[in-house]
């Protein structure tokens, strides 16, 4: 609920608190600072929003007051929020030895002989063929089906500009490109251009990330059915999907960025830890 909140009170324009809220003739939402920010209407009347075809003129424009004063009380609470939503370190007594499957791996993914790294190449890896191997989208499962329980594990980025993780259905297509979206079977938290993130809901929830993020915690509760995402490095809380069912296995899974974008496309996965404090 409360990232749910967090989400609706962010400005889609400049991706911060609302700040006098404004609401378009189609419903968008935005700053009123951000409106001169928008697309213009057909011949330059009137402007649009980023989400519909819909032009609205000045005079359609109305303050949001209502949500004005939830956002300025959402902000007050929001200390209190982040340490509820906090990582919890118990966490880690569900930590699952993660390694990737080759079996699945695009060919330009080079997949280190520990199984816990993999990264974008331009020479293509010579490998078997067979169905389960992403023929075109440069993506690599886990080795673990995942059916029941609570499963965590932790990724490093690194520096890398663009990069998708985190869980998707056993059945994904694995012969076309894939479409990362919730609706399609995968929950992903994705980085644009190092400092935009985003998970795969439909539509697109923008998210706000602070300090940089290096070390990506997963947390899967198949029993509860959600899929929850945390910033390593200060425990903060990122994002939680809404509750999912499923009737099949969910499998980890990576996708580094592309070398002529990102020279530093590498993603490691950490092992379990061996002593856990409880």
């Amino acid at each position: 609920m409360a990232q749910h909140f967090k989400d609706i009170s962010s400005c889609y324009v400049c991706l911060s608190y609302l700040k006098d809220p404004v609401s378009l003739k189609c419903g968008f939402i935005c700053c009123l600072k951000c409106v001169d920010s928008l697309p213009r209407g057909p011949g330059g009347h009137g402007i649009v929003c980023f989400t519909c075809p819909e032009v609205s003129q000045k005079s359609d424009i109305r303050p949001n007051r209502q949500l004005a004063g939830l956002v300025s009380e959402f902000r007050a609470l929001e200390p209190q929020l982040r340490a509820i939503l906090r990582m919890n370190p118990r966490m880690r007594r569900f930590q699952v030895d993660v390694t990737l499957d080759v079996d699945t791996a695009n060919n330009h993914l080079y997949i280190s002989e520990d199984l816990r790294q993999v990264r974008c190449m331009y020479e293509e890896q010579k490998r078997r063929v067979c169905p389960e191997r992403f023929s075109t989208s440069l993506c690599v499962l886990g080795s673990q089906r995942l059916t029941s329980g609570r499963h965590y594990w932790e990724v490093d980025v690194g520096t890398s500009a663009k990069w998708n993780l985190g869980v998707c259905k056993e059945s994904v297509p694995r012969q076309e490109n894939v479409v990362l979206s919730s609706e399609c079977g995968f929950w992903i938290v994705s980085c644009r251009e190092k400092d935009t993130f985003r998970a795969s809901t439909r539509p697109v929830t923008v998210l706000m990330v602070s300090p940089r993020l290096h070390r990506v915690g997963v947390f899967l509760d198949l029993e509860m059915g959600t899929i929850s995402f945390y910033h390593v490095g200060d425990g903060s809380h990122i994002f939680t999907f809404p509750p999912i069912s499923v009737a099949e296995p969910l499998r980890p899974f990576f996708a580094p960025g592309i070398p002529e974008i990102d020279g530093e496309s590498i993603m490691t996965l950490f092992p379990r830890i061996s002593h856990v404090v409880y």
